[in-house]
């Protein structure tokens, strides 16, 4: 999706058009092929790496074009969201010291990216999932206004018909829904480039995918989403969900997402990608002065293949084949877009060398593998991972294996010997590969570190306050740029001895409010509502109805004030409760929220958003705030 001149398919003559010249390109990139018109000389290494954008709230900051005007870098790029940027890092030749070039070329360029930022008062993070993004976070106003991205969106939500929806289960449950694609907005990624030798596409292509579900389980960030613990990579599920144009409503045949892991092994040809998306995704999208490839072809100039890349752009594979259309000759890339941000710039380069040194690695009597393995156990390997991590269980050329015993005893050494066939230099190869062993052996990928820290980390805080303690953690060993195998992890129940402060911080009303609620519907009967109080030993109880949305709220002084007088026919909650219901907002300050209580008298404050009840705020939890004696401009965490 890079392509800016893009516009929505208007009517049938549009189509028409779009399908010949997406035509067209396939036919040019299968003579090409035949040809063999494509750059054959050395590997060439590249990435992408995506980040968030955070406030002195740590929360998500729409200041990305700001930022950009202020880089003036042509390595910077924007995003769908307001709150995320990308930088695309120069490619480097795959030898000698490549990789200790490509991590000093990512921290140069981070740190003009940190600078902006700061004059801000904002920073950066690589995260796979923001901890402290919240659904509010995804509405119109936080994605990027830029043209390209509010088609893609409106073509996308018109094909479905009906809004995105989201549900993934791990520990918790998430079950949301979305007008817009700016669910993808929530995932942040490092992708991995590497230039393939034409004549070993189709066997590289089907390695990259075997190894995709132990290469992810070693480097998973993406625990956490909206305060939820799920996947240990959760952006595989999100995103595909975030662009998924099926709907249940419209479909009963099987058909695949947008974004997916594949179908089967590649056999014919690199052109038979494209032939499959092409065959199996409606055409999103067109442009106006397409060329035509093949008279490219014949002219032996070198094709945009326009048409064909920029329907490719509207699907997501997570092993990706990519055109670069450089002159003299063209080449050929894998990208690897599994791997979430971060969690340190020394740990991506490190999944670099791992993957890059495993893609050359491969056992020669391990080629032609896909004629007697199913695909499904490499799709299967990818899920399980993503679920879980470094403790997945993988079927490793047909025999369970834990991944931490394969790597250690297989891929890394595989890994080791392709560096070493590529002459990359001893220096890079112990440096790089050796983080990602220490991490194993450990046992701490990024997102082991975040559960365990927030976990022992909530005990005492609430969960908005634990992860924004958690982002500030993540931020600060970034800036260390120390491997994520060697960061603390918080003491089970140790409890606070000093206070973290920001600039100008102020505490939120989410960062106290209690969201695990018990609440009413107006038909429940009052005797149901006098139990709840009792045996949760709570004063007032909210009142929904069957939309979510807030309708009312019961206290006890009200029943015990009304109860014995009214008619025992009657006992419905919507009888008595309180109608008119003052409340507030999670963003709003708290002591703007605790003169609001004193002002009425209130001894809670329900907190929406929407209409929709999302916590509730009680004289009991500033009571105990104030009596923690932390200064309420101050942002409570852990120090060392």
């Amino acid at each position: 999706m890079g392509d800016f001149n893009i516009r929505p398919i208007r009517d049938t003559i549009d189509r028409k058009q779009m399908y010949a010249f997406a035509i067209n390109d396939i036919k040019a990139f299968e003579l090409m092929l035949e040809r063999k018109q494509f750059n054959q000389g050395p590997p060439m290494i590249g990435a992408e790496q995506e980040l968030c954008i955070v406030d002195r709230q740590l929360e998500p900051a729409t200041s990305a074009l700001k930022i950009l005007d202020k880089i003036n870098s042509p390595n910077y790029t924007n995003e769908l969201a307001l709150f995320n940027l990308e930088i695309n890092l120069d490619p480097l030749p795959l030898t000698g010291n490549c990789f200790s070039k490509m991590e000093a070329n990512l921290l140069a360029l981070l740190q003009k990216g940190q600078i902006a930022a700061e004059s801000l008062t904002h920073q950066l993070l690589l995260c796979g999932v923001l901890p402290t993004l919240q659904y509010r976070h995804l509405q119109f106003e936080y994605m990027t206004p830029i043209q390209r991205y509010q088609v893609l969106s409106k073509v996308l939500a018109n094909i479905r018909g009906d809004h995105f929806e989201v549900y993934l289960q791990g520990v918790d449950e998430l079950n949301m829904s979305l007008e817009s694609v700016l669910f993808e907005a929530c995932n942040t990624s490092f992708q991995m480039h590497l230039q393939i030798h034409p004549d070993e596409f189709i066997n590289k292509y089907n390695w990259a995918q075997l190894i995709a579900g132990p290469v992810l389980a070693t480097a998973t960030n993406s625990p956490l989403l909206f305060g939820r613990e799920l996947w240990a990579e959760t952006r595989i599920a999100l995103f595909k969900q975030s662009l998924d144009t099926r709907s249940a409503k419209n479909h009963m045949r099987k058909k695949l997402p947008r974004v997916y892991f594949g179908h089967d092994w590649l056999r014919e040809s690199a052109a038979e990608l494209w032939k499959n998306e092409l065959m199996r995704f409606p055409l999103l999208l067109t442009s106006d002065n397409f060329t035509d490839s093949m008279r490219s072809v014949e002219r032996e100039e070198v094709p945009d293949l326009r048409a064909i890349r920029l329907h490719n752009g509207t699907t997501y594979t997570w092993n990706r084949l990519c055109y670069g259309p450089s002159s003299p000759q063209p080449h050929l890339r894998i990208e690897c877009r599994y791997l979430p941000a971060g969690p340190t710039p020394v740990d991506e380069i490190a999944n670099l060398a791992f993957w890059t040194g495993l893609m050359e690695g491969q056992p020669a009597d391990w080629k032609n593998f896909w004629h007697k393995i199913d695909f499904r156990i490499a799709k299967d390997n990818f899920i399980r991972a993503a679920r879980t991590g470094l403790h997945t269980i993988v079927n490793w050329m047909g025999t369970p294996v834990a991944v931490k015993e394969l790597v250690l005893g297989t891929l890394l050494p595989l890994a080791g010997t392709g560096l070493l066939k590529l002459k990359v230099d001893s220096a890079d190869i112990d440096k790089y590969l050796s983080i990602l062993a220490n991490r194993i052996e450990k046992g701490q990928t990024g997102t082991d570190w975040q559960i365990q820290h927030f976990r022992n980390h909530n005990q005492f805080q609430s969960k908005s306050l634990s992860l924004k303690a958690l982002t500030q953690r993540m931020i600060d060993y970034q800036k260390a740029n120390l491997p994520v195998a060697e960061w603390e992890i918080l003491a089970e129940g140790k409890q606070q001895k000093q206070a973290f402060l920001l600039p100008d911080q102020s505490v939120l009303v989410e960062d106290l409010m209690s969201t695990d609620i018990f609440s009413l519907h107006e038909e429940d009967s009052i005797e149901l509502a006098r139990q709840m109080m009792t045996w949760k030993n709570i004063h007032h109880l909210p009142v929904e109805n069957f939309k979510g949305e807030l309708v009312g709220i019961l206290t006890d002084g009200l029943l015990s004030r009304l109860v014995p007088s009214i008619d025992e026919a009657l006992p419905l909650v919507g009888d008595i409760m309180i109608r008119e219901v003052i409340t507030a907002d999670a963003k709003d300050d708290l002591t703007q929220a605790k003169a609001v209580m004193e002002a009425h008298q209130l001894s809670c404050l329900p907190i929406t958003y929407q209409y929709k009840l999302v916590g509730i705020l009680t004289q009991n939890d500033l009571e105990q705030f104030y009596a923690s004696q932390i200064n309420p401009k101050v942002l409570a965490t852990n120090t060392d």
